[in-house]
């Protein structure tokens, strides 16, 4: 049994810097701050207008929505194809086998401003990418 004191700010200071540590790496991100999203390969990009799922218009034809599609809002979240019903988008999309459309990405404003990896943007791609309603 050891009586003799043993110095405390050792030990104080290892758990204060441990405690400084994680509390940089758990703060949270700037709002401006967002991950770039990277899209597969083979996506394509158009305007989508959601009806009732599963029918939407796709670059103003009819289509249908793959049992099980996948929609991505601008936080990169699943957003329900129901909630968008009425709304219009500029979108990167991606089709399965089938030939129905089975991921959509809703894009930012800086997103539908740059191109599509391998294509040159449209002039109407070019110009501010303003959601319809």
């Amino acid at each position: 049994m050891n009586r003799c004191a043993k110095n405390p700010w050792p030990r104080l200071a290892a758990a204060l810097a441990f405690g400084l540590m994680a509390a940089a790496t758990l703060a949270p991100a700037p709002a401006n701050a967002q991950a770039q999203r990277l899209f597969p390969h083979g996506v394509q990009r158009g305007q989508i207008g959601f009806a009732d799922p599963p029918q939407v218009l796709l670059d103003g034809r009819p289509e249908r929505l793959a049992p099980g599609a996948r929609v991505r809002n601008e936080h990169n979240m699943i957003a329900l194809s129901g909630t968008l019903r009425g709304r219009t988008f500029l979108v990167n999309y991606l089709r399965d086998p089938a030939g129905v459309v089975r991921e959509i990405w809703i894009l930012t404003p800086e997103e539908a401003a740059s191109a599509l990896p391998g294509q040159t943007p449209t002039p109407s791609e070019r110009v501010s990418p303003a959601y319809l309603n």
